[in-house]
């Protein structure tokens, strides 16, 4: 198992085997040095965010999805921010910042995305029952958790073949299969940026880790919080991928008694688990879409 001590910067080359990491944008820069200081107030948020009005665009159109559904519109950045607070403000900066910053004509990045942001909210509901970590905090896990794999498929032409080969194999790890292919795989590529972009230890060793669902089994390095993330992440993960028709129930079958072991939560309760998720993410889309149709 990989350790976040084993990237160290002077080895990130030889990692990386040429996936270019994007550097963190500077307007992610100064809204997490904003977040940071005592000082700080939706105002100020706001401001920053609304000097940029693509980013703008891409926050409103994130609050006002089925996956927030508020009960109004939302129209202004301010809204946002009374509405979801001000760590909330700074996810979907950042999932907008991700789609923007990284890019790959590939149509199919677009149901990535859309995944992402699905297993994203769904962990934000989950820690809310689960704990062991703050839902924002998994929001941001679960948006990063795969962000390597479009710099993998910028990098390597045949990303994608590997890539469902891992997404179908029942007893081999996902990133074992990417590392026997190309020597690298999309769990170190999305820790390495996120570390590069500011994020904490916990995130980043989580996204290194969670593939590898024994380390929610007993004694490991982890901290418990980056195990309580994987565990969460891969719930949501199955969740998202029943919900929008795209799950690798490979993956699922894999990580399952694992997760019930960390959460103590038997078979059938994951299954209770699983389906008032998915419940609720139905009620929700089709309160959106009744909204419109009115």
């Amino acid at each position: 198992m990989k350790k976040l001590a084993d990237l160290d910067l002077s080895r990130t080359e030889t990692l990386l085997k040429g996936v270019f990491i994007p550097a963190s944008p500077a307007v992610l820069n100064e809204l997490m040095a904003e977040l940071r200081s005592p000082m700080t107030n939706g105002k100020k948020l706001a401001a920053l965010v609304n000097k940029d009005a693509g980013l703008t665009a891409g926050v409103l159109k994130s609050v006002n999805s089925p996956l927030f559904a508020p009960s109004t519109p939302i129209v202004a950045v301010a809204d946002a921010i009374n509405l979801l607070g001000f760590t909330m403000l700074g996810n979907l900066v950042l999932e907008t910042l991700l789609r923007t910053t990284i890019r790959c004509h590939d149509a199919s990045l677009e149901r990535f995305w859309d995944n992402s942001v699905h297993v994203a909210a769904v962990s934000r509901r989950l820690a809310q029952q689960l704990k062991g970590t703050r839902p924002d905090t998994a929001y941001t896990f679960g948006l990063l958790h795969d962000c390597g794999i479009p710099l993998m498929v910028q990098r390597f032409p045949n990303y994608k073949e590997v890539l469902k080969q891992a997404n179908t194999s029942t007893d081999e790890c996902f990133t074992g299969i990417e590392e026997r292919a190309l020597d690298t795989n999309h769990a170190i590529i999305g820790c390495i940026l996120a570390r590069s972009w500011g994020l904490s230890d916990e995130l980043s060793e989580g996204i290194l880790c969670h593939h590898e669902y024994s380390v929610l089994d007993g004694s490991t390095h982890l901290a418990e919080e980056s195990r309580t993330l994987i565990a969460i992440n891969a719930i949501a993960q199955h969740v998202a991928g029943t919900h929008l028709r795209t799950t690798q129930d490979a993956e699922w079958g894999k990580a399952r008694e694992h997760v019930s072991h960390y959460t103590g939560l038997s078979a059938t309760d994951l299954d209770d688990l699983v389906d008032d998720m998915l419940f609720k993410l139905d009620q929700e889309k089709n309160r959106m879409k009744g909204s419109k149709t009115t």
